[in-house]
């Protein structure tokens, strides 16, 4: 079973329809933006092949009207 988290769709980094790009990309901004700061690659299950970069940090901890459930696929 996959872990699922909260985020507000409007705080990603990017949006891909590659899991392979998405992965490459959130790679490559850890490594020239916030090399502390974790990041999660994510797909909403409405969505099935589109994928997202978010910041854990901005996770929602509960349901709320800006927020959006995702599937963690990745996690870096």
């Amino acid at each position: 079973m996959s872990e699922t988290i909260l985020f507000n769709p409007g705080d990603s980094i990017g949006n891909f329809h590659d899991y392979n790009e998405a992965v490459k990309k959130g790679h490559l901004y850890k490594q020239k933006q916030r090399l502390n700061d974790d990041l999660v690659i994510v797909n909403n299950p409405s969505k099935n092949e589109e994928y997202a970069i978010f910041y854990v940090k901005d996770h929602h901890p509960e349901k709320t009207e800006s927020s959006v459930e995702y599937d963690v696929n990745k996690k870096i």
